[in-house]
């Protein structure tokens, strides 16, 4: 099968890399069609024509890579013109990291009705709409009015041949070196996470060790000094490829903690990136996380915002290593068994294979 991925997008991206390992592995011939992501829409719009004139008679279908939504247009009117479904990866929607996550706007102002609506568009016109977590597929169903028989579930998974168990971690001064790497957004829940290392004390077996940049960074700087945290360090975001360097170093790797409602319909990948290298990890309980992991056998959960919740968990950990080894070699097993490019891409694929049947029928 011949795909051709479409958009303005990182090529690094977790989900983007992923999604195309995935189908590259299940034997699928992917063709990239991609511009940068920070021109405005009518400065795209001619490149990627170009680049689609050069791969369409070799493609099968074209599939919109996630946070390209103004981009599905464009890709639906080449799909009519060329015989070609479009598939849209939707793992979050504009409207909900804008107005709901980062009330960038607020919900009655025309900004934030434009990117509903954006949204909407997407999911209508494109043919199917792949999404990460059933709770996602849900509210894309409910939300926008698509019918569930649209909206195909390709959880979130992890390159496991980029991130693999390796080095053993490095102490920091005796204590155990707890991880955060990726962005500040508000679902992320660092605000949680930092007054969970004050509740457990500068004094604790633990070392905080936050890695990445992004909105919210200096806010985050801020709280930890206003909390006299000792134990914790801010370091800057690294290439996706080194990731792995840094996670090896850690004791514990942590997932996400915000109490919002991206967190709860979201699977984060640094869960996953943690557990495919044989790492310990805490993250938030929700029901995204419970499709694939259990509380206790795979990893460690605890309630969302709840910061005193987080530092009895990691004070659990911190003091019971065989727990940590335990959690961390049946987690590896469990990704590796439901979350890898060649797991996920074959049944991916399979969906793919019957979409593309249809249409041409």
């Amino acid at each position: 099968m011949k795909i051709c991925y479409f958009g303005a997008f990182d090529l690094w991206y977790a989900r983007n890399n992923f999604i195309r390992q995935a189908l590259e592995s299940s034997g699928c011939r992917v063709s990239i069609c991609n511009v940068p992501q920070a021109w405005p829409t009518y400065r795209k719009t001619v490149p990627l024509i170009m680049q689609y004139r050069r791969v369409w008679r070799d493609c099968d279908l074209i599939l919109v890579a996630e946070f390209c939504q103004t981009l599905v247009p464009l890709a639906w009117l080449l799909g009519r013109l060329t015989g070609r479904p479009v598939v849209f990866d939707m793992v979050i929607g504009l409207y909900e990291a804008s107005v709901i996550e980062r009330r960038r706007h607020a919900r009655n102002e025309f900004a934030a009705r434009k990117l509903f609506y954006l949204d909407k568009a997407a999911t209508h016109l494109a043919n199917a709409i792949l999404t990460g977590t059933t709770a996602y597929k849900e509210y894309v169903a409910a939300d926008f009015g698509i019918p569930a028989e649209k909206i195909h579930l390709t959880p979130l998974g992890v390159n496991d041949h980029l991130f693999r168990p390796g080095l053993e971690p490095s102490s920091s001064g005796g204590k155990l070196t707890v991880l955060y790497h990726g962005s500040f957004i508000p679902n992320h829940g660092v605000d949680i996470i930092i007054n969970a290392a004050a509740e457990a004390g500068n004094e604790s077996a633990m070392s905080f060790r936050f890695v990445g940049d992004g909105e919210g960074k200096a806010q985050a700087m801020e709280l930890a000094e206003r909390l006299r945290i000792s134990n914790i360090a801010f370091a800057s975001k690294v290439p996706f490829e080194s990731l792995p360097a840094h996670i090896a170093e850690a004791d514990i790797v942590l997932g996400v903690f915000g109490d919002t409602p991206q967190a709860k319909k979201a699977m984060a990948n640094k869960v996953l990136e943690g557990l495919a290298m044989r790492k310990p990890v805490i993250t938030g309980d929700t029901l995204s996380t419970r499709e694939n992991f259990v509380h206790g056998e795979h990893l460690w959960l605890t309630p969302l915002g709840d910061p005193v919740a987080l530092a009895h968990g990691l004070q659990s950990l911190a003091a019971d290593e065989k727990l940590r080894a335990r959690l961390a070699e049946r987690g590896h097993r469990r990704v590796i068994e439901r979350l890898t490019p060649a797991v996920v891409g074959k049944r991916l694929k399979a969906e793919l294979q019957i979409l593309s049947d249809r249409w041409q029928k």
